[in-house]
């Protein structure tokens, strides 16, 4: 099988959920949590992304970078080794993860070889939220995308639920295409790339 493959680093504060929404989306029939300590350091899983129209499957490898402030050196090493996207995943349910995202995401930028990779604002949290009604989340939410250029992706409810709505799946699976898009239009090799 030789599938083309992207790459998504996982950003956000610690606690808001980045590897429990990695492993929903990759394993979204799993009946067991995702859950791994931020303090151990990136972890990586892979989603065999099936295309629309029978245009074959995609590789997306996830890579949820450390959240504490002990790894950030790690980080940087981890930006430097190719990401296509980023994820920055934030808690409906905890405003200072917005607070904190605009830190992450200067992190992030600050490395050269993402300048311009597509970036998503997860929107997480336990309970399914619809953010624009919220006057408060529309305030955090509406700047942080537009000062990132990130297109806001509204996973609220995925810890709680056990699964994704299909509403949720279209949304990801739009930026998915965007995000292998971007990659062959910039030229990039394609094909299966090698965990490290």
């Amino acid at each position: 099988m030789n599938n083309e493959s992207i790459r998504i680093g996982v950003v956000g504060e610690l606690g808001v959920g980045k590897p429990e929404l990695v492993h929903q989306l990759c394993h979204p029939n799993s009946h067991t949590a995702g859950s791994v300590s931020d303090l151990a350091g990136p972890t990586v899983d892979v989603l065999d992304f099936e295309r629309t129209n029978g245009r074959g499957n995609i590789w997306i490898e996830f890579v949820v970078l450390p959240s504490g402030t002990r790894h950030q050196k790690s980080r940087q090493m981890l930006y430097s080794f190719g990401l296509d996207a980023l994820f920055l995943v934030c808690s409906c349910s905890t405003p200072r993860s917005f607070i904190r995202a605009t830190e992450w995401i200067e992190e992030a930028i600050n490395a050269e070889n993402i300048l311009s990779v597509p970036v998503a604002l997860i929107l997480g949290g336990p309970q399914r939220i619809d953010w624009q009604l919220s006057t408060t989340l529309t305030k955090l939410v509406e700047p942080l995308a537009e000062r990132c250029n990130a297109e806001i992706l509204d996973l609220s409810g995925y810890i709680t639920s056990g699964a994704l709505e299909p509403k949720q799946r279209c949304s990801l699976a739009e930026f998915y295409e965007k995000v292998y898009r971007s990659k062959v239009s910039k030229g990039c090799g394609l094909g299966i790339s090698h965990l490290r």
